[in-house]
C-alpha cells in the first residue's frame, strides 16, 4: 500500500472478513457500495481488498466510472498481503 488510503473497503464475504482481515477496513457488500461511499469525495484514496484482486479489480474500473480517482487495488489480495492481520467483527 503505497500512500495511506482514506477508506479501506474490503468486498470479501463475512466469513472471510472475520477469519482476517486489514485492520480498520470495512466489509462491504456490493450492494451497500454507494452508502459506504456517502461520506467519501472523488479524490479520496480508497484501497480495495479482495481475497486475490480480482473483484477488487472489477470494482475499481466501477468505481472509476462513478467518478472516484484515485481507487487501487491491495495487489494480490488479502492472500498476498505482509501486513498486520485482525481477526473478527
Amino acid at each position: 500500500m503505497s500512500e495511506q488510503a482514506k477508506i479501506i473497503l474490503d468486498i470479501r464475504g463475512e466469513d472471510e472478513y472475520i477469519a482476517g482481515h486489514i485492520p480498520g477496513s470495512i466489509n462491504i457488500g456490493l450492494q451497500e457500495l454507494s452508502y459506504a461511499l456517502n461520506d467519501v469525495e472523488p479524490d479520496d484514496k480508497i484501497l480495495l481488498v479482495c481475497r486475490t484482486g480480482r473483484r477488487a479489480g472489477q470494482v475499481k474500473m466501477l468505481l472509476e466510472e462513478e467518478g472516484y480517482h484515485k481507487v487501487e487495488v491491495l495487489a494480490g489480495g488479502i492472500e498476498a498481503y505482509k501486513g498486520e492481520i485482525a481477526k473478527g467483527e
